[in-house]
């Protein structure tokens, strides 16, 4: 891809995300109230010094701090107000589509790397998320960033940049840990023998650092072992006992103001409420294990469908959907296609499917919304442009010539 039509894509991607950003600061809108779940704790941090909710209020491990820090910071350097958090989280997006294109190249080809690139360029999750306090787009960031690191420089010092990234998305969602730690074996077993122990040495020293850190703040402040976030015990049990197709709505609400032993936990201190729910969600397993296995299974398949189910969203239901048939609804079956192809490619064996996997594994034991897929769609977008370049090499003359 020349030069100037890079240029052209990324401030038409800069542009997309830009104006969506300002059309949804100015309406005030966000998709429900957890999106600002993250905020207040940066606000606490950065009024009162103390990670908590509300500002100078007691200590709390209920998020993980990677996306609250990232706020933060922002906050810091800018100042506290929430579209220099938007602004950058434009920026941000608008990197990870030029760091999409060199991986993909440098893992495929320039064809596949220019097909995820203007994919990524109108990928509407990323633009949409953009406007919002959701951690997908710095996840994709850091993931995008991740993974060019250690295909580009073939040395310790990149590998330790990548494990520095690789903590920091750990502590931005915890269900990346898995992944993480599975590209520490996936750089053992791949790299020359000289490399092997320093690379995947120099990549697992940050991310345990990193993890180390966080839980040790919360051993010295709860005397608890809280590697990630308190409210994981809470979110498994409501995935447990809840039915998939009604996560997130009403009906949701309705079963657990119905369920006692939900409503007598919810009115515990934090880390009491985090260690009840871990007790109720061993004995639901215990009682149903079938279920429980059978209800994840359908979880990791279900958040990879094509369609979002019927909510309150902040747009038409018929243009949340149009978007999705638009976008995932034929780049993830030629994604598949593309695995297929590159089945044999130790990249997609060692590193993009096994990440795939056990993030949406991860993910399956708690709720799994299709929002969490999002910073996965760049593995996604990579093998789709595997599987455009077979076609195009397939069925591109012909096509070529019918429209002349």
């Amino acid at each position: 891809m020349r030069r100037n039509e890079l240029l052209a894509g990324l401030a038409l991607a800069l542009l997309l995300r830009l104006g969506f950003t300002v059309h949804a600061y100015y309406k005030a809108d966000q998709p429900t109230p957890m999106g600002y779940a993250y905020e207040p704790i940066a606000r606490g941090l950065l009024a009162s010094g103390v990670y908590s909710n509300p500002p100078g209020g007691v200590p709390t491990a209920s998020r993980e701090p990677g996306y609250i820090l990232f706020i933060y910071l922002i906050y810091k350097v800018f100042g506290d107000q929430r579209i220099y958090v938007y602004l950058v989280q434009v920026l941000l997006s608008t990197l990870t589509t030029a760091l999409l294109y060199d991986l993909t190249k440098r893992l495929f080809s320039p064809v596949a790397a220019r097909f995820a690139f203007w994919s990524c360029v109108f990928y509407p999750y990323f633009i949409y998320y953009t406007a919002y306090f959701c951690r997908e787009v710095l996840l994709a960031f850091l993931l995008v960033s991740i993974l060019l690191l250690l295909v580009r420089w073939k040395d310790a010092v990149s590998a330790a940049a990548a494990g520095s990234l690789a903590g920091w998305l750990c502590l931005a969602n915890g269900a990346w840990a898995l992944g993480c730690a599975w590209s520490v074996l996936a750089l053992y077993a791949t790299e020359k023998p000289a490399l092997k122990f320093k690379r995947a040495a120099a990549f697992a020293a940050p991310v345990v650092l990193l993890i180390g850190l966080w839980a040790g703040r919360n051993w010295r402040v709860f005397h608890e072992v809280i590697p990630f976030s308190s409210d994981v015990g809470g979110e498994i049990y409501i995935a447990m006992t809840i039915p998939y197709e009604l996560l997130g709505s009403e009906e949701q609400t309705r079963l657990l103001g119905a369920d006692e032993r939900f409503q007598a936990i919810s009115k515990l201190d934090e880390l009491s409420r985090h260690k009840a729910y871990m007790a109720a969600a061993k004995d639901y397993f215990l009682a149903h294990p079938a279920r429980f296995l059978a209800r994840q299974a359908e979880h990791a398949l279900k958040m990879w469908r094509p369609l979002p189910h019927t909510r309150g969203y902040t747009h038409s239901y018929l243009v949340v959907a149009g978007a999705a048939l638009a976008s995932d609804g034929w780049l993830i079956p030629l994604a598949l296609f593309g695995l297929w192809l590159k089945r044999r490619d130790a990249n997609v064996r060692w590193f993009l499917v096994p990440m795939v996997v056990l993030v949406t594994g991860a993910f399956s034991i708690s709720q799994s919304p299709i929002r969490y897929r999002v910073p996965l769609v760049i593995i996604v977008l990579m093998l789709a442009g595997a599987g455009f370049e077979e076609l195009w090499k397939r069925h591109g003359t012909k096509l070529t010539r019918a429209l002349s």
